[in-house]
């Protein structure tokens, strides 16, 4: 769902903001952080409350915050994560409590611990932290998350690369190694692979000792090829189906087009995942091919993301920051990710 052309970004007076990113009536305190907010259809920067660490909490003062498509699809009221909770989604009167709070968008994010909440171990104040955040909230200067959702950041990635890691990392991870079982050895065709999730995904299965196919513009294949991809077929040139049979795990970030089509590539027994829906039940099983989306369920998040940032600092798990955006650009940022040609990640500058 696209943001209608006449968003604007204003600036207003702070206003008390409550745990998730909804605002809330009551004195927050003296305070504040400057955030990105979306209500009614539009964005707006305001100073609000700046939240707390609470119980096996941390809260982390954001450097730079990731741009997802999930971002601007919750904030036109869908989303294709709406398994997910904490999100918002399409359906009955979804536009119409999208319209009626305000919440400050964004999932993932890396900064510095400014903040330890008690019961949390492990962690302390100054540390560098890549963020995942459920409840959203990282388009903002300070966001207060489960200690358990975060991990160390790696030395070897620049904050706004780490900024990149996260959600996209975790889909991936999710997809590919909790709900198709990946195995060594298996071959992995990525739909997209030059986006954050399909970077990521082609990545994972690399490291994973998967052999990697993966579709992109012809302009991403070096990109791919250096990320792992041993094939990279031109989408814009050939059409995937033709080539390749058999495959063990299709994983697809593009459209419901190329999930019906990679029915077709599947291996009876095999997997089609995917985080932009799915074919019917029946023709999967028609195929007898295992379909499934992205859920919550799996490796824990902080074991998932240790793994990825320790590829990271052995160099064999990267992101590319396509494009970087100020606070003030949010809707310039959304618009780039609607255009649908990031390579790798846009995020979004936070605190220099």
């Amino acid at each position: 769902m696209r943001i209608h052309p006449l968003s604007v970004i204003v600036l207003l007076a702070a206003t008390p903001v409550g745990a998730g990113g909804s605002v809330v009536g009551a004195d927050a305190g003296a305070n504040t952080m400057r955030a990105a907010l979306v209500s009614a259809g539009k964005i707006q920067i305001r100073d609000v409350a700046r939240p707390v660490a609470g119980r096996g909490q941390v809260l982390v003062n954001i450097r730079y915050a990731g741009v997802n498509p999930g971002d601007w699809k919750a904030a036109g009221g869908s989303s294709d994560e709406s398994a997910m909770p904490g999100v918002l989604s399409g359906g009955a009167g979804a536009g119409a409590a999208a319209a009626s709070v305000s919440v400050i968008p964004g999932v993932d994010a890396a900064g510095v611990i400014a903040a330890v909440g008690r019961g949390v171990t492990g962690y302390r104040i100054g540390d560098a932290v890549i963020v995942w955040s459920q409840a959203r909230g990282t388009y903002a200067q300070y966001v207060a998350v489960p200690a358990d959702t975060i991990t160390l950041k790696p030395e070897r990635l620049s904050f706004a690369e780490a900024a990149g890691v996260a959600h996209a990392g975790l889909a991936a991870w999710n997809l590919l190694i909790d709900q198709a079982k990946l195995r060594s050895g298996q071959t992995v065709l990525v739909l997209g692979g030059a986006g954050g999730v399909g970077s990521a995904a082609v990545q994972i299965a690399t490291n994973s000792g998967a052999h990697v196919i993966a579709t992109a513009s012809a302009r991403n294949a070096e990109y791919l090829k250096a990320l792992g991809a041993s094939t990279v077929i031109d989408y814009s040139a050939q059409h995937f189906e033709d080539q390749l049979r058999k495959v063990d795990i299709a994983l697809d970030t593009v459209d419901m087009d190329n999930a019906y089509r990679a029915l077709a590539v599947v291996r009876r027994g095999g997997h089609l995942v995917s985080t932009v829906g799915l074919p019917l039940p029946a023709q999967c099983a028609a195929r007898e091919v295992i379909c499934s989306g992205r859920t919550l369920r799996g490796t824990p998040i902080r074991l998932a993301l240790k793994q990825i940032a320790e590829w990271s600092q052995a160099g064999i798990f990267r992101v590319n920051v396509d494009r970087t955006f100020e606070l003030t650009q949010v809707l310039e940022a959304w618009q780039y990710s609607q255009a649908g040609h990031t390579r790798g990640k846009s995020v979004i500058r936070i605190n220099h």
